[in-house]
């Protein structure tokens, strides 16, 4: 796990070895054990350096090929390296490190831009051909590990985190206000969008090349998610053939130099993932957080169960209230973008328990997306939840949303106006599948003249998110409504969530896997028919199967859904309501043109509102204002 960095000048100019160090070294979190640079005329490549496969100094990077042609910087891990290093090596290919990063070199070598679809694992890289004289960048296939790019007539610059391309001075700060609508509307920015004008994201699945003489980049998916259904297998041969897969995902994802544990929360997903690999890696040590004041939220019971059953190290933590307010400024910082859900806060303070004891954790991520977990799912496609047992509803980020928005309405809508929507509502007019799943997760449009500020909407010119949120129910290939609203997870939901997964734990310089994202179980999961899926509508019912030979019967009976949230009472200590107050009713708040001062003014009172609102200004802050005072706060940590 590390920080990269590509820079390349179309016009000649000479990369300025000082500013690309400094760019690099905004991203130190990622990667503090070293630091490489090569520079050769117009071209820069930076990296900073997490050890975790071939500790040595053979894994120095920026790394280049036997005859200099080609220079490689590169984020994350490529699990089957042990397998594609021996194929290359019959094929006559030397090796002077044992490293997945050389794996890339050489399999591009073989294979050029085609080598993507024989890696298995998590990645961004950038590598520099010489010889063609063009820039290759390509991201992992979920879109597990972060890669931007910003360009312009004069240059190109690629970069783990948008913090390390806007160091460089000659690129502005303009926030992008569509993005800003996205995630007002949809929690996150859509598609290759950046809270910044300019800087875009290769989305996940995605590649991108750049010549020197071509100057522009030019982007395209290399995979994706094909629905094709095999009737013919049942529920016990495909039950057995998805716990191989998905054992050898968890022992790959084990392959490790430095010491690993395991993220526990006590759900199916996370037990799951300890109980396979306390098979191939013991003594094993897990990590669970716990609030301990709130029984409906706490699931350490089960944790210690799991732990207990496979007889791994229990650890855990307990996060304060006050933490929560010294902690925002600092994990906006990190986060580069608006926070989608505050579980952020939770899943920081777990792993920075976590690097206490290992340098590589594995989670449980990714399997309601995968197996169908979330009650959204089942109610957009069945009108139904009742398959699952809940304390609160728990598909956070859609109640959040909702709440919200029927908060709005009451108190920004006309009673004229609200007629009209519940005559809408109950009318016996037939809504689609999109109709329901925008109710079910989203906000507002920008259009609502009663919450945003007439400015906004101005900037906008028009645009509406809507289209772009559900362009993905339209591009899958699947006819079930099911595996529509499992795409769309895939598409647009999921990569908020590793986002999140990715900068919180490099925050603390951890690396963070998913093995429940191996792309292998995703393709296989795609060949299975729906009703094979939820057999008698229950959830994560393949994983189910898994978890009942693995875990102790509590935990594999359990029926509940749980978030993982933050006990409502952390929004109301001294240090939050500081927090809301200097935010939300300072004068630069108010007049930032976004929301309307009423909204502002309410906002500062009420928990329900807050999250977003206090997100976007404290963004503004530290990112485009570059106060001194919020800049001061993130660097602080809790």
């Amino acid at each position: 796990m590390c920080g990269i960095l590509a820079v390349l000048h179309f016009g000649g100019e000479s990369v300025d070895k000082n500013l690309i160090s400094r760019m690099r070294d905004t991203m130190y979190h990622r990667g503090p054990d070293d630091a490489g640079i090569y520079i050769k005329g117009p071209v820069g490549l930076a990296h900073r350096r997490l050890s975790i496969i071939d500790l040595s100094e053979t894994g120095h990077q920026p790394m280049t090929n036997e005859d200099g042609s080609l220079w490689l910087v590169f984020n994350g891990e490529i699990y089957n390296y042990v397998e594609l290093m021996s194929d290359l090596k019959k094929k006559g290919h030397t090796f002077h490190s044992v490293s997945d990063t050389e794996v890339i070199l050489h399999q591009y070598e073989e294979d050029g831009e085609n080598c993507l679809h024989k890696f298995n694992g998590m990645f961004a890289f950038v590598i520099w051909d010489v010889r063609a004289q063009k820039l290759f960048a390509a991201r992992d296939r979920l879109g597990i590990k972060p890669l931007y790019y910003y360009a312009d007539s004069e240059k190109v610059i690629f970069a783990s985190e948008i913090k390390a391309i806007i160091e460089n001075p000659g690129i502005a700060r303009t926030p992008d206000f569509q993005a800003l609508a996205d995630y007002l509307f949809a929690g996150r920015a859509i598609g290759d969008k950046t809270m910044f004008k300019g800087v875009r994201e290769i989305e996940p699945g995605y590649l991108a090349t750049v010549y020197r003489t071509g100057r522009t980049v030019c982007t395209r998916k290399y995979w994706d998610v094909i629905y094709d259904y095999d009737h013919s297998r049942t529920d016990y041969k495909l039950k057995d053939e998805l716990f191989h897969l998905l054992d050898d995902a968890v022992k790959v994802h084990c392959r490790s130099d430095a010491p690993l544990g395991c993220h526990l929360s006590g759900g199916y997903d996370s037990s799951t993932i300890v109980a396979l690999t306390a098979q191939h890696r013991a003594p094993l040590k897990t990590f669970s957080i716990k609030f301990s004041d709130d029984k409906y939220i706490d699931e350490t019971r089960y944790a210690k169960a799991v732990a207990r059953h496979v007889g791994a190290d229990y650890h855990e933590t307990s996060p304060t209230a006050a933490d929560m307010g010294k902690l925002l400024p600092y994990l906006m910082w990190h986060m580069d973008v608006p926070m989608a859900t505050e579980g952020g806060f939770a899943y920081y303070t777990v792993s920075r328990m976590a690097k206490n004891y290992v340098k590589v954790s594995l989670t449980g991520h990714g399997g309601d997306e995968i197996f169908a977990g979330y009650p959204a799912q089942f109610q957009a496609c069945y009108n139904r939840t009742d398959m699952l047992q809940t304390h609160a509803d728990p598909d956070r980020t859609a109640s959040r949303r909702l709440g919200r928005r029927i908060l709005y309405s009451l108190l920004y809508k006309s009673l004229a106006d609200i007629c009209r929507s519940l005559r809408n509502r109950i009318s016996k007019k037939e809504r689609t599948l999109e109709d329901v799943w925008v109710q079910l997760h989203c906000g507002h449009l920008p259009d609502n003249k009663m919450v945003f500020h007439p400015d906004f909407t101005k900037a906008l010119r028009g645009y509406s998110p809507r289209d772009d949120y559900v362009k993905p129910f339209r591009e899958v290939n699947a006819g079930y409504p099911l595996d529509k609203c499992l795409y769309h997870d895939l598409r647009t939901y999921l990569p908020g969530l590793l986002h999140l997964e990715d900068r919180v734990s490099m925050s603390v310089s951890l690396e963070s896997r998913v093995p429940l994202l191996d792309y292998r179980i995703v393709e296989l999961l795609a060949t299975v028919p729906p009703e094979q899926k939820i057999k008698e509508f229950l959830p994560k019912y393949l994983l189910r199967g898994i978890a009942s030979r693995l875990l102790p019967a509590e935990v594999s009976n359990r029926r509940d859904k749980l978030p993982f949230p933050v006990p409502g009472k952390f929004w109301t200590t001294p240090e939050m309501h500081k927090l809301m107050r200097l935010l939300l009713l300072s004068p630069d708040s108010m007049k930032r043109g976004i929301f309307t001062k009423k909204v502002l003014k309410d906002a500062s009172r009420n928990i329900n509102t807050i999250w977003p609102i206090i997100n976007i200004e404290l963004w503004f802050k530290i990112f485009i204002d570059k106060d001194p005072y919020w800049l001061d706060k993130s660097s602080i940590k809790v």
